[in-house]
């Protein structure tokens, strides 16, 4: 186990992608099929929606000054509480002027309190973010025809068979409030580590907490945006192909 979650941090170090939100009045950026604002519309980024750059394509095939390529994932359901953006990515592009990178924005100091638990602390705020291992023998265990996981009816991501660390518990406090991250929000999401988070405060008062989560197969990020003590969505991106 110690193995494993020494493997994670180290590709979790190597591979984490830029991650982006938008700045846009109109709540939403649209996503066009190539580089010009005449070209198709084929998706839309919304408020809080964190999202990768497309490195390939940007430094392969992407000549525009003013257009960047990204990868938005294509899956997205609203029947929760909050939205969802997972599944397969697709590659578009957005205006420059719409981007704005997490890492520019005022980012959490993080305390370790034991190698399962960790506290991230900005002004008034604190985040409590605790993982814990995962005991097959407490679940449901069954496999898809395509070979996935299933664990109590849905899938996991990613999932080997055997004992892996997921998410116990994450906790919004703010002066005398304190909202707790549903655990429908990370159920079932495996190979994360309370210590390789991190947190940052957006322009609106909104919080971005990011798991660099996985292996060197199997890296990916999770991304939670909170408002105003609600969950308004959470991303989960890919960053090797």
């Amino acid at each position: 186990m110690k193995i494993l979650l020494f493997i994670s941090l180290l590709f979790a170090e190597v591979y984490q992608a830029q991650l982006f939100i938008i700045n846009d009045k109109d709540g939403f950026t649209n996503v066009r099929q190539k580089a010009d604002q005449n070209s198709k519309i084929i998706g839309k980024i919304m408020e809080g929606q964190a999202f990768a750059i497309d490195s390939f394509v940007e430094d392969e095939e992407n000549k525009s000054k003013n257009w960047t390529a990204v990868q938005l994932p294509t899956n997205v359901d609203k029947n929760l509480t909050f939205i969802r953006f997972e599944g397969e990515e697709k590659t578009g592009y957005i205006h420059k002027s719409r981007l704005v990178e997490l890492e520019t924005l005022p980012k959490f100091e993080i305390n370790e309190v034991n190698p399962n638990q960790v506290t991230h602390y900005y002004k008034d705020f604190e985040i409590e973010i605790e993982t814990q291992v995962f005991r097959k023998s407490d679940h449901q265990i069954t496999r898809s025809e395509k070979g996935h996981y299933i664990i109590d009816g849905k899938r996991a991501y990613p999932y080997y068979g055997g004992e892996s660390p997921e998410i116990k518990s994450i906790k919004i406090k703010s002066k005398n409030q304190i909202f707790e991250i549903p655990k429908i929000a990370f159920k079932n999401l495996m190979m994360t580590n309370a210590r390789n988070t991190t947190v940052y405060k957006g322009n609106n008062e909104e919080l971005y907490i990011v798991f660099n989560a996985g292996d060197g197969a199997d890296f990916y990020q999770i991304i939670f945006c909170i408002k105003s003590n609600q969950l308004i969505s959470r991303t989960i991106t890919s960053t090797i192909p």
